[in-house]
């Protein structure tokens, strides 16, 4: 079967089409760009986690350009920089429609959603201010994930765990001690009445005297009672909040997303439950 000269055309025509259109799709999806950005901010970040290049630029939260280029800190610009934790530096090119970014403009990383892309963001700034030039070199601020609290919370637990085991220990030796110091403030109370009934026949003033010591020991007496109601309720609230932090430690050790994703509502032991039992109680209902 013969082919005619137009067949060749029109087949390399269509192969011809079909690679225009994968480069240029090709050049769409990748963010390239064909001419160089005349506008271009330098932003130094502790961590750039899901920002690579050709990632979105937002100003005010609309587009605004693009990551052009990413590069890590040398040791001598990291040891001169203000926040020497500072370790990666991105550039971004500003689109030829956005207005001169203010000098309090704010970058920080964001993404729409938990699971969507990261971005850089630009704040809006205010207005009327000084601008930035082109090609200057401002402080990032990180990303707040679910990471970053999670990585967070862990010190912050810890810290609970150990205040809880030094209150437990302070209150071990501090109990014991109420006893002795209640016995001896009644010992002294007596001791005193005996001494003012063995001094009846002494003056007016030695009387007013006495009966001044016996105020000052009764006034004491309340606020010692006082104190120990309120210590007393502490110690309640802080029965109630450890049973409850077990439940909140378990969930983070297991599977922290549960606390964002979970739909139902864990099943606490109630706090008049707690507050009832003589021993240690499950965090949560089984």
């Amino acid at each position: 079967m013969k082919r005619n000269f137009s067949d060749y055309i029109v087949a390399l025509s269509v192969i011809l089409t079909s690679m225009v259109l994968l480069a240029a799709l090709t050049i769409a999806l990748s963010g390239y760009r064909l001419k160089k950005p005349t506008r271009t901010l330098q932003i130094n970040y502790e961590d750039v986690t899901g920002i690579k290049v050709h990632s979105e630029l937002r100003y005010a939260g609309a587009p605004a350009g693009r990551v052009i280029a990413m590069r890590h800190l040398t040791a001598k610009e990291r040891e001169s920089s203000a926040n020497k934790r500072d370790a990666v530096q991105v550039t971004v090119s500003l689109d030829d429609a956005i207005p001169p970014l203010p000098a309090d403009v704010v970058a920080t990383l964001s993404s729409d959603t938990l699971l969507a892309p990261k971005f850089v963001a630009l704040s809006a700034g205010t207005p009327g201010g000084n601008a930035l030039a082109n090609n200057a070199a401002i402080e990032g601020h990180p990303a707040y994930g679910i990471e970053q609290i999670t990585a967070a919370a862990g010190p912050l637990l810890d810290n609970l765990n150990v205040t809880v085991a030094n209150l437990k220990n302070d209150l071990g030796q501090f109990t014991p001690k109420l006893g002795p110091l209640a016995d001896s403030l009644k010992i002294d109370v007596d001791n005193l009445q005996n001494v003012v009934k063995n001094l009846d026949g002494v003056s007016k003033d030695a009387d007013k005297v006495l009966g001044t010591a016996d105020t000052f020991i009764s006034a004491t007496d309340k606020q010692l009672q006082e104190q120990l109601k309120q210590l007393h309720v502490v110690l309640l609230n802080l029965k109630v909040v450890t049973t409850h932090a077990k439940a909140l430690v378990e969930t983070l050790a297991e599977k922290p997303n549960r606390l964002i994703f979970s739909g139902k509502p864990a099943k606490l032991t109630p706090e008049a439950e707690i507050l009832r039992s003589s021993k240690p109680l499950p965090a949560k209902r089984p």
